[in-house]
């Protein structure tokens, strides 16, 4: 019996957690529905990166972390405009959140994410998902041991600004690009198997779940960290998601969202707001990336981490 899961498998795991992954700042009654900081200069284009797993010097993950990469223009100018992408975990803990709602206090505006109508677009605090994608996402939480971000988040502050679309309008854009939830989960899934084959071929068993760990979330009495640790190695997988979603075709999860934050991004700055956070999904980061740069002709600067999962052994 082989002693760890062939990567062609893990594709199901991967599809399935981040499809939860994604729909996180979708509304569920749509069906789209202490913390530890590092500051460091940001990297160049290729080397940029919005989620990272840390390690203890004897290579046992430590925590899984989340960016807040910060963007400017001409760095001789000491005033003047700067957005950070703040890249979000849907699902986290109190403590990460705690975190985030104090860093957004400093903000002009901070656009979010929430696919919802005009008179519910900001979500009440404590509120708990619904539906089917609202349901995982609340059992998904429990599983991990951690709180889920519309629970957390304080969205009632003054400076907080929807930038996403409205329900009418993102039904409207899967139908122009001949999307469904069913084929965007198909492409997740076959762009997962591509990078699995590519993975084996190459000899990278990085990613793999051992047959132990996976019996370890059964009858294992930290079932929660183990379960943190697998998934946490996962998500930080996120050329699978580019790939699918992401490119020059473009996804209405992705793309065309990301096209509706940026429309209000200008609107914003029209109105004199010049420290402007961006808080998105890390899958919407590499994308954002691309149009801050070539679009607003911004740069990365400096890049803060901020733990979202522990990951450390008892």
């Amino acid at each position: 019996m082989p002693s760890r899961v062939p990567h062609v498998a893990m594709p199901v795991l991967l599809a399935s957690g981040l499809a939860i992954w994604l729909a996180g700042g979708l509304p569920a009654n749509h069906v789209v529905c202490a913390c530890a900081e590092e500051t460091q200069a940001a990297e160049d284009r290729d080397g940029l990166s919005f989620l990272r797993v840390t390690r203890e010097e004897d290579g046992e993950p430590r925590s899984l972390d989340t960016a807040v990469v910060r963007y400017a223009g001409d760095p001789q100018v000491e005033d003047g405009l700067t957005v950070d992408l703040v890249a979000a975990v849907h699902i986290g803990s109190e403590q990460y959140y705690a975190t985030l709602n104090r860093l957004f206090r400093d903000y002009d505006a901070v656009l979010y994410e929430l696919v919802a109508p005009e008179n519910n677009r900001v979500p009440k605090a404590g509120q708990r998902p619904s539906g089917a994608i609202g349901s995982a996402q609340q059992g998904l939480t429990g599983a991990l041991g951690l709180s889920f971000q519309l629970q957390e988040i304080d969205y009632s502050q003054a400076n907080f600004v929807h930038a996403d679309l409205s329900p009418q309008q993102f039904d409207a854009a899967m139908q122009k690009r001949g999307e469904s939830w069913w084929t965007m989960f198909s492409r997740l899934m076959q762009e997962g198997m591509t990078q699995a084959r590519r993975k084996a071929a190459a000899g990278d068993t990085s990613g793999e779940v051992g047959i132990g760990e996976l019996f370890g979330l059964l009858f294992s009495s930290d079932r929660e960290l183990q379960l943190r640790r697998i998934m946490a190695e996962q998500f930080t997988d996120m050329e699978v998601l580019t790939a699918a979603f992401g490119g020059e075709s473009g996804s209405t999860i992705i793309t065309d969202r990301n096209a509706a934050a940026l429309d209000v991004m200008r609107q914003q700055i029209a109105k004199g707001r010049e420290r402007v956070a961006i808080f998105y999904g890390a899958a919407h980061m590499a994308d954002f990336d691309q149009r801050l740069r070539k679009d607003f002709d911004l740069k990365p600067m400096e890049t803060t981490w901020v733990e979202a999962w522990d990951l450390r052994g008892p």
